[in-house]
């Protein structure tokens, strides 16, 4: 399996996103760091690209279910592969296998999107989403 950075890149950027559940610009996905307001820093904004962000999350939203649990244990869960493979209850090979196809069939998704609202009904009741 080749990598493929910008797929990388791109799904990084939605588990970013997805993780900081707020989806705002200058806020930190770790809720520790938002108590207090504090003036914005250059070097401390995390970049997110929410457009593409939320493409990325209709066309997760999309995937089968299988697929879509495996993107979101993969990208969204911290832990060792064995522990994700252990979430997903499934063998590592099988795991893999889950992720590429999920792989494939993202790119196809993103390919086709034209945008409008998310059809994620799980995202949409989220807050900011």
């Amino acid at each position: 399996m080749a990598i493929d950075n910008d797929y990388e890149r791109r799904m990084n950027n939605w588990a970013l996103w997805r993780i900081s559940e707020r989806r705002s610009f200058g806020g930190s996905p770790y809720p520790i760091y938002n108590l207090t307001p504090r003036p914005p820093r250059g070097e401390n904004i995390i970049p997110v690209l929410a457009g593409e962000a939320d493409e990325t999350d209709r066309a997760v939203c999309a995937l089968p279910p299988s697929l879509k649990r495996a993107v979101e244990v993969w990208f969204l869960s911290i832990g060792s592969v064995d522990q994700k493979r252990k979430m997903l209850r499934c063998r590592r090979e099988r795991m893999f296998e889950l992720l590429e196809t999920a792989r494939i069939e993202l790119v196809l998704l993103l390919h086709r999107q034209k945008g409008g609202p998310s059809r994620c009904a799980e995202t949409a009741g989220r807050t900011g989403g």
